[in-house]
């Protein structure tokens, strides 16, 4: 009995160094998320292109969502002709944003219009909130059937792996601290046969704002290459202007 007690006390011990030892290797990183209680009103991100067409602008709405079964954080995005391309709807769970689900807008089958189709999602690692070093790998992976050929499959594998402090980061004005996560992709199309393209990149987020700068490279030989960059936030009702001004503007083209 005497023994006994002696070796609990000392498997007791050992845990709590453990625990303890743990628990000091892990760095919060929660602030560098979407700033959540921010975004209950909503609030669009302008991502700008830095390869290519500079021109080209991404727009994504982003907005929480206070429910009883807790903070959902809702984003969708719009391309620079201000249609919809992607809804994705994620929970943030107290060890980081997951996803729930991701809706994904493509041309039916005439090629005439954009419907959405829901994802299947296998892995729903988008954000962790604690990380210890670059070993960790966060999965994230969905596949689809596009409308327009419902016999294929598409499917997207990203991996993250943090990498630390980054450069500060200008936006208004204003230097935010960032950290940085490396990202490993690979997108395949399976039909008849099958295609897979990889790709590696780099991410962003800064402290109090979120995503402000990705890049990516496809290929063995980088055929395809993007790189974006936050420029600019503003309500919706400025993304609705712009858009109104668009649609004016192509109209008087056409007559």
């Amino acid at each position: 009995m005497h023994l006994r007690f002696r070796t609990g006390l000392l498997t007791t011990a050992l845990l709590a160094l453990l625990n303890a030892c743990t628990s000091d290797n892990y760095t919060d990183i929660r602030d560098y998320y979407f700033p959540t209680q921010e975004l209950l009103g909503g609030q669009v991100y302008a991502y700008a292109s830095e390869i290519g067409d500079t021109t080209e602008r991404r727009y994504w709405y982003y907005r929480t969502f206070p429910r009883d079964s807790g903070l959902f954080l809702a984003g969708t995005q719009y391309d620079h002709f201000f249609q919809i391309n992607q809804i994705v709807r994620e929970k943030i769970e107290p060890t980081g944003a997951i996803a729930r689900q991701v809706l994904l807008y493509e041309p039916d089958s005439a090629g005439r219009k954009r419907i959405p189709t829901e994802a299947v999602i296998e892995a729903d690692d988008l954000f962790p909130f604690r990380v210890r070093d670059s070993l960790g790998v966060f999965l994230y992976r969905l596949k689809y059937r596009p409308p327009s050929d419902t016999s294929a499959e598409i499917y997207l594998i990203r991996n993250r792996r943090y990498l630390g402090p980054g450069p500060d980061f200008e936006l208004e004005a204003r230097k935010y601290p960032t950290i940085r996560f490396a990202l490993r992709e690979a997108v395949g199309h399976q039909a008849e046969g099958a295609a897979e393209i990889e790709g590696s990149g780099e991410e962003w987020y800064a402290k109090g704002v979120g995503l402000v700068y990705f890049r990516k490279t496809f290929g063995n030989q980088g055929q395809i290459q993007l790189a974006f960059r936050l420029r600019e936030r503003f309500p919706m009702s400025e993304l609705e202007r712009r858009a109104a001004e668009a649609f004016e503007a192509e109209e008087k083209h056409e007559h």
